[in-house]
């Protein structure tokens, strides 16, 4: 359930501003909203040190385990160990920039081979001219020198080697090469000294890292600080006195007030009922099964709205069974579920998040409890007993379950749209589009699996007033009588009837695509057990293959069905989050445009 918010007015003198905006944090209840956001400032420095500490943390986190031995904590402040951090990675950087220019070179004077560049410089200086062209040797004659030799570079290309005292000429046939700048020698051994130099760096970040605990420690007090001033900066003030604004859950009000009193400070504050207008933070508030989708939700980056219906119940629930007709294979589950139960407290104890954990072994048993249904084991027929939703009469019969499985989704939808509304007559309509939406159904299951009212199962036609039709022919008879008069009713009759006609050919499309929708799941759960069949096969054709055959069939199991996993897990997060966010949420009117409730207080 959503927590009911209470809206604070807080107002208390500008001298004690410091004293009330402590007491407030050690409470931790209020969340903050700014009274005058365009005032906020955060010190240049705090914000500068702040991004710093950031960034250190960013480049220790991303450094592999060193092999060293004789690694030992850096001493100093962890303001010193964030500078010396960023200066050790900038050396780094610089070093390696340097180094890509140093290889690009060594390159060229790799050509070249051991070459006396002392030796030319002494020719010049006596007075002999030389120059080194690329050309084939057979255009040799044609050059103009008293001495000329022939020689290969390293890379096998023909070059000609002229000296002379007088003006060397030569052809467009030759290309004069750029002489080295410096010796192979000279620019090995600068490679060698930079990459010690960023050894030696390399090895002051990973001793740096020891202390990885205090940066941190330190970035969150620099947080803590940071926060502070933004709301310290956000209150309106006026004359000797400053107001404060925020959301404080309802039963939680009184405590807030103790706080001020135990303090001995004096302020005033108002709670007032959210208006129509305001954006209350939503804290979500669920017994221990619905909090498990609290990990999802978040990963998504997405929370319902205050006014909004809390769906965490259902969509938890929808979502452990549209997983597991995904995955869709006991082997599968087991291979999963097992790990997570036998190493569940010693990865609490590393600090995995409890109820990802417990969300993690909800999908992983469906699948299992499904995959037995369906007599499923890494693609294998195990079991008696059990449904093949690959082959028909079980084909048939699983697609008009996943249209029934889409049927009783939506209609809970409605359900709960029709608690939320107004008690009021467009009540009636939303009925009205509740009974549309099995006509649908009905009309789905008759088109794609050739059955009366599908998994329901309803093969005899109603007569009333005597004519007689299949039910669902019926039901959108009757839904859409309801749909046009009270879908906005009003005393001209015309209008009502227009409206209602507008909602049938703006939704009715909509709902036959969504409810249809729902067989993805027997789809995607009929190409992942495709795709394991087919690992099987493959493996048991090489396994036939001699000495190495058994060593294939392994390797192509053990790949195949880990990719098909890995599928499955996408294929989770593309499709059951899908049903849950766009066909369930848009037939309810949620919109998930939230934000999360987050008091003020001192991060430890």
């Amino acid at each position: 359930m959503i927590t009911p918010m209470k809206k604070i007015l807080l107002a208390g003198k500008i001298e004690d501003r410091e004293k009330v905006l402590t007491v407030l944090r050690s409470a931790e209840l209020v969340h903050v909203d700014a009274a005058v956001p365009e005032k906020i400032k955060i010190p240049e420095a705090l914000s500068s040190e702040y991004e710093d500490c950031a960034q250190a943390l960013s480049i220790l986190s991303q450094l592999n385990k060193s092999s060293d031995d004789d690694l030992l904590e850096t001493p100093g402040t962890p303001t010193r160990l964030v500078e010396e951090t960023l200066l050790h990675n900038k050396n780094i950087n610089e070093l390696k920039n340097r180094l890509n220019l140093v290889n690009h070179e060594l390159e060229e004077v790799n050509k070249w081979g051991s070459f006396g560049l002392k030796d030319l410089e002494y020719l010049k200086n006596e007075g002999i001219n030389f120059a080194f062209l690329k050309g084939s040797f057979k255009n040799a004659e044609e050059i103009e020198a008293e001495c000329t030799a022939q020689f290969f570079l390293s890379n096998k290309t023909e070059a000609v080697a002229c000296f002379s005292r007088k003006e060397i000429k030569f052809s467009e046939k030759f290309v004069e090469l750029s002489l080295p700048k410096r010796e192979f020698a000279k620019v090995s051994d600068e490679i060698q000294t930079i990459n010690k130099s960023i050894q030696d760096n390399e090895h002051a970040l990973h001793c740096l890292k020891q202390r990885y605990a205090d940066i941190e420690a330190h970035l969150k007090k620099l947080d803590n600080k940071k926060r502070f001033k933004e709301v310290e900066t956000g209150v309106f003030c006026e004359d000797k006195l400053f107001v404060l604004t925020g959301w404080c859950p309802e039963d939680k009000t009184q405590d807030l007030q103790n706080k001020f009193e135990e303090a001995g400070i004096s302020v005033g504050i108002d709670f007032l009922e959210p208006e129509e207008g305001d954006m209350p933070p939503t804290k979500l508030k669920n017994n221990a099964y619905a909090s498990c989708l609290g990990p999802l939700l978040k990963f998504m980056g997405i929370i319902p709205a205050y006014n909004e219906p809390d769906t965490s119940f259902l969509f938890l629930t929808s979502f452990i069974i549209f997983a597991s007709f995904i995955l869709a294979d006991f082997g599968y589950g087991l291979l999963l579920l097992i790990p997570l139960l036998v190493f569940y407290k010693k990865l609490l104890s590393k600090g995995y998040e409890p109820n990802l954990l417990k969300l993690l072994i909800f999908i992983t048993a469906g699948t299992t409890v499904y995959g037995i249904i369906t007599n499923s084991f890494f693609g294998k027929r195990l079991l008696s007993f059990g449904y093949d939703p690959t082959k028909n009469p079980d084909m048939i019969l699983w697609q008009n379950l996943c249209f029934f499985i889409g049927a009783i989704h939506l209609s809970l939808a409605h359900i709960l749209k029709i608690i939320k509304s107004p008690k009021n007559t467009a009540i009636v309509g939303e009925i009205g589009w509740l009974i549309f939406l099995w006509a649908m159904y009905g009309l789905i299951c008759n088109l794609v699996t050739k059955s009366d009212f599908g998994f329901l199962e309803f093969s005899k036609p109603i007569t009333l007033f005597g004519v007689e039709q299949a039910v669902y022919l019926w039901l959108f008879e009757i839904s859409i009588v309801i749909i046009l008069f009270f879908t906005k009713p009003s005393k001209n009759i015309f209008n009502t009837i227009s409206a209602g006609f507008a909602a049938i050919a703006s939704n009715a499309s909509n709902m036959f695509s969504d409810i249809l929708s729902y067989i993805r799941l027997w789809a995607v759960g009929l190409a992942g057990s495709k795709v394991a069949e087919a690992s099987n096969s493959i493996g048991e054709i090489v396994a036939a293959l001699p000495f190495v055959g058994v060593i294939f069939q392994a390797v192509i199991f053990v790949f195949g069905h880990l990719l098909n996993i890995i599928l499955g897990c996408i294929s989770i997060l593309a499709h059951a989050v899908r049903l849950n966010l766009l066909e369930f949420s848009s037939h309810l009117g949620l919109e998930w445009s939230g934000r999360e409730y987050n008091p003020f207080k001192e991060n430890n």
